[in-house]
């Protein structure tokens, strides 16, 4: 209690200003020149009212306003640890019993204000806060997506804010300042206590309007994506973990309106292909797995020329014509459904073999037989 006590009452961003930083707002955030290292080209520091955290992307110092306080006052040369900061913070801020015992529900006001949705089911400042906690993506992270199986370039990872898990602990430690039982309802808890995102640490955001609604995470660690090879057998691990929040949306649906009544664009199964089909330079939304998919999602699309290019498995080609079919009888229209050459499970796997602009044999799906 004594801690959430200092949370409550004490603002990093008046605590950065008072130490003489010189902070800059961009968004919801603030920046400035880490004092932590010699930055003196980039302000590469990053403060965050709503969590009242911060990170430097570039030394990595981060976490809540008792390490930033440890932090500062090694600056001045005293070195102390986080048990003698929150005594020095309770004196300095004169935080008494009183606010220890009686500041429970002003700290949950203020996670109101500060998480504006937290009791309507909209996680999008939490699933942001991670965002901006976790910061650019590891070397190994970055080489597997740019790699041979991937083959993503670093201008689509960044247009699409990819970013992994580097700390998971710390990551957890600083989001229970949202409560046990929000972090639960966002995903990023499970029943145990156990963070979510432990060993599927690659996350890709699901960005509607702009805002984060959902999060999926694809398995990654010590450089291996195939959760089956796991030595340990303590917990199970699927390939993509996904959060609350995508039940019959689209991946990449904001590119939708950026087109014009006619265009093309592409339905894609998975983020990993559509990103790969944007990047190869059309117009693409995704499909989050086959059984994520109902008529109802086809209303977004009435008013386009639909290609539909799902994998190549049985599942895949089921969902192909089924979809086609829909798409028939709401529009009246023809879907296209192009058929990659033999041998591809899907879309990334050719791409990576035949780069550029996408090419591929189709033929018009009216109302095929299911």
């Amino acid at each position: 209690m004594l801690v959430k006590a200092i949370k409550n009452r004490i603002d990093i961003v008046t605590l950065a200003e008072k130490s003489g930083l010189e902070l800059k707002r961009q968004g919801k955030r603030f920046i400035a020149f880490c004092p932590f290292h010699k930055d003196t080209n980039t302000p590469n520091l990053t403060i965050y009212p709503g969590t009242k955290t911060f990170k430097c992307y570039t030394c990595n110092k981060h976490g809540d306003v008792i390490n930033f306080y440890t932090e500062l006052k090694k600056l001045e040369g005293i070195t102390i640890d986080n048990n003698q900061a929150i005594k020095e913070l309770v004196r300095e801020y004169d935080i008494k019993a009183i606010d220890v015992k009686y500041k429970s529900r002003e700290v949950e006001q203020e996670a109101r204000e500060t998480n504006p949705g937290a009791n309507t089911g909209d996680f999008t400042p939490i699933y942001e806060a991670l965002q901006g906690l976790c910061g650019d993506l590891s070397a190994e992270s970055l080489a597997y997506l740019t790699g041979s199986k991937r083959g993503l370039t670093p201008e689509t990872i960044k247009q699409f804010k990819i970013f992994d898990i580097q700390e998971y602990k710390k990551a957890r430690e600083i989001l229970l300042i949202y409560g046990k039982d929000k972090l639960k309802q966002a995903g990023l808890l499970l029943s145990n206590n156990r963070f979510a995102f432990t060993k599927n640490k690659i996350v890709i955001p699901l960005i509607e309007n702009e805002k984060i609604v959902s999060l999926r995470a694809r398995f990654f660690d010590k450089g291996q994506d195939n959760p089956k090879l796991l030595k340990t057998i303590t917990y199970t691990y699927p390939k993509i973990w996904s959060l609350p929040g995508i039940s019959g949306k689209f991946f990449n649906v904001d590119i939708l309106k950026t087109l014009k009544p006619g265009e093309s664009v592409y339905l894609c199964e998975g983020e990993f292909d559509t990103m790969i089909a944007v990047q190869s330079g059309v117009k693409a939304i995704g499909l989050l797995g086959v059984s994520n998919y109902n008529p109802g999602m086809l209303t977004r699309l009435k008013d386009f020329d639909l290609i539909i290019l799902l994998d190549t498995d049985e599942p895949g080609r089921k969902q192909s014509l089924i979809i086609a079919e829909d798409f028939y009888k709401l529009t009246g229209k023809p879907a296209r459904v192009p058929k990659l050459p033999e041998g591809f499970k899907d879309l990334t796997e050719f791409k990576i073999k035949h780069p550029g602009p996408i090419k591929i044999n189709w033929k018009p799906r009216t109302a095929p037989a299911r």
